[in-house]
């Protein structure tokens, strides 16, 4: 009986979530979601909803911490290979993205949740770097990283958007190439004149 209720909740949680995803991409915002649309795109009663959130938020910061949660142990496991190196890492980055297309798309375009993108960049952009081994001056390393997330960011958002119509090894090499020149210049000039500028 417990195994049938167990079932029964994950299967209404997945057409909740997929439900969610579809009218996030219709409407653009959480605010123009009711609970009423959700039950009706899902097939569930509203008080299958109530019986797991009390409002169509908590449905989508549950989706976020699931992203972050798969995505960080996707990150983490690459993270542990023998010599991944940065561009290994990048490449398996998009790949996963890429896999997991809808998640992605409704989160990082179609909600428009500028908080959860740079949560979920944070996360990933911040131990690309770290691949990196350098060190920078603790009262400029704020500003590069900032730097390095938002432009990865938007090259990756802008490479969703176009339904991937680059190639990952295309991409990857865009951002390493970008990346490596900006960190490798900081770091070889860190202790010159171009430090006063940052």
């Amino acid at each position: 009986m417990n195994i049938k209720n167990n079932q029964r909740t994950r299967l209404s949680k997945m057409l909740l979530r997929n439900s969610l995803m579809d009218l996030l991409s219709e409407k653009g915002s959480i605010g123009k979601v009711s609970v009423r649309e959700l039950c009706e795109r899902a097939e569930l009663n509203r008080s299958t909803f109530y019986a797991h959130y009390n409002e169509p938020k908590d449905l989508l910061l549950e989706l976020e911490d699931e992203l972050l949660n798969s995505a960080g142990e996707h990150l983490k496991k690459i993270g542990n290979e023998k010599d991944i190196g940065a561009h290994k890492y990048i490449l398996s980055f998009l790949k996963y993205i890429r896999a997991n297309d809808k998640p992605f798309r409704t989160l990082l375009i179609d909600s428009a949740d500028p908080e959860f993108r740079s949560k979920f960049m944070k996360r990933s952009i911040i131990q690309f770097i770290r691949n990196f081994d350098m060190v920078f001056p603790k009262e400029t390393e704020p500003y590069i990283f900032s730097y390095v997330l938002n432009g990865s960011t938007g090259v990756i958002v802008q490479w969703i958007r176009s339904s991937y119509s680059t190639d990952e090894n295309t991409v990857c090499n865009l951002l390493f190439a970008i990346n490596c020149r900006a960190l490798n210049s900081l770091a070889l000039y860190q202790d010159t004149e171009l430090k006063t500028y940052i």
